[in-house]
């Protein structure tokens, strides 16, 4: 049997290092995951249009059309604890069509606090950081079922 001073020592250890993350590095921690607003805009020289869908396996967002410098939105809602969420988009212009895993929570957490913004490219997808570009390469162009696969999400800073 747990006695009861055990159990008031856990619970105070929790909440100590329930403290110390929420200061640590002068950053927030926030327990419970805020939704993540993604931005996905044309950025295709020569004022093409772009054809974007964007889903995951429970959603899909729908195809629309976007012109030079116009977004297509969508919001995120992260997981708690194990980063799982993935969504993936098409894309596809009169010169192209291509893949791209546009939200990993596990590779975007740490960059896409409230917002995630990205320009999308002839030559491949690029994300708007504080201060820079971080371009990605296409992925390659495997459908499995409803996923899109590949290795193509390997990325370069600009």
């Amino acid at each position: 049997m747990v006695s009861t001073s055990n159990i008031v020592l856990l619970v105070s250890l929790l909440l100590t290092i329930l403290v110390a993350l929420q200061f640590n590095e002068g950053q927030s921690f926030t327990p419970i995951p805020v939704p993540v607003k993604v931005y996905v805009t044309n950025n295709l020289t020569g004022n093409l249009q772009l054809g974007i869908e964007c889903k995951d396996k429970h959603q899909d967002f729908g195809y629309q059309i976007k012109h030079f410098r116009e977004s297509y939105i969508f919001t995120v809602h992260p997981t708690f604890l194990f980063p799982t969420k993935l969504f993936w988009c098409s894309f596809s212009w009169i010169n192209g069509a291509k893949y791209f895993n546009i939200y990993d929570q596990k590779r975007d957490e740490d960059d896409c606090d409230k917002e995630c913004r990205w320009e999308i490219n002839a030559y491949g997808p690029c994300k708007l950081k504080a201060g820079s570009i971080q371009c990605f390469q296409w992925n390659a162009n495997i459908v499995e079922g409803d996923m899109i696969t590949g290795e193509g999400n390997n990325n370069h800073n600009v």
